[in-house]
């Protein structure tokens, strides 16, 4: 049986030359493809003698709590006393950090489960047609019973004294810039924090599986997650996966199989939520070159919040 010492979660490494979320950690802690058979045709990687594991868990809520199930549930593993890291890019809030930063989060809020009015229909003294469950208005109180709905599955707590512990570890690496992110940044006149070089900071991720963009979703996403943990989180980055890989850890946690006060997120930003003024959402989503979505920090992103991680096994699970 293989007991890691770490549990690294990765969300997407697509095939071709491009790097994705594993590539760097997989070069630099010699991560060798496994064969888990319980686990098959989940992506797995290891480096026993360091005790690593590594997982390609998806992308999207509902992937990644279907891989780290499956994972934890092997009997050709022992994660109970594992530390999970979850590392990947991310978007990012202007309003908290700059591009190429890299968070470290105590809570993550789900961003899908919710009434939802058609944004054409919704009555004019709104500002969003996203509601709780449960509720008569944005941000109104909810009616159903939190045992059924809402908060057991939309809101996740990590261990506040190790992420101080990690944060005070990291908090001076420096960070990789790249003159495409300086010249992108600057166009961000009205958000002061959105145009300094990056920087390790302690901000807090809005997980949903709807890839969102926009001024007005920006807005939603920060009081949604201030709204759901009552002021203390600050909203700082967009994932698309947190909220299932932690229900699944938090699952694992209750059967005995993994330690949900072991839990360290990190998210490397990639892209800003919403566009510098003057330029639509639509027009700063997709790229028009090539039809993808831009991402002006995705290499400085995947460097940062590698340099960050590769810190933290050093001091946390090889010292």
């Amino acid at each position: 049986m293989f007991v890691p010492k770490i549990v690294l979660v990765t969300m997407f490494e697509p095939t071709g030359d491009k790097p994705g979320e594993l590539a760097l950690f997989r070069g630099r802690l010699d991560l060798q493809e496994i064969e888990l058979a319980e686990c098959a045709p989940l992506k797995t990687y290891a480096n026993a003698e360091r005790g690593i594991l590594a997982v390609v868990a998806g992308v999207g809520t509902a992937n990644t709590a279907v891989s780290i199930m499956a994972l934890g549930m092997s009997d050709a593993l022992d994660l109970s006393n594992s530390l999970w890291m979850i590392c990947g890019i991310a978007g990012g809030n202007p309003q908290v950090c700059s591009l190429g930063s890299v968070a470290i989060s105590e809570w993550c809020v789900d961003g899908d489960l919710a009434f939802e009015i058609d944004a054409r229909e919704i009555p004019v003294e709104w500002e969003t047609g996203i509601l709780p469950l449960g509720a008569q208005q944005p941000y109104g109180p909810s009616s159903l019973d939190e045992g059924l709905f809402g908060r057991p599955y939309q809101v996740f707590h990590l261990n506040g004294n190790l992420v101080t512990s990690v944060y005070d570890a990291v908090s001076k690496i420096e960070l990789q810039d790249s003159a495409e992110m300086q010249a992108y940044r600057v166009q961000y006149t009205e958000y002061p924090t959105a145009q300094q070089s990056p920087r390790v900071l302690r901000g807090d991720t809005l997980s949903a599986a709807r890839f969102w963009h926009g001024e007005r979703s920006n807005d939603w996403a920060a009081k949604w997650v201030a709204y759901w943990t009552e002021d203390a989180a600050c909203f700082a980055t967009a994932s698309m996966e947190d909220s299932g890989t932690l229900h699944a850890i938090e699952y694992l946690h209750s059967v005995g199989r993994a330690d949900f006060q072991k839990v360290i997120l990190l998210r490397g930003v990639s892209n800003f939520t919403l566009p510098p003024r003057g330029i639509s959402a639509i027009n700063n989503l997709v790229h028009e070159a090539d039809g993808d979505a831009y991402y002006p920090g995705y290499f400085p992103a995947l460097e940062n919040t590698n340099r960050v991680a590769m810190q933290i096994i050093a001091e946390w699970v090889e010292q």
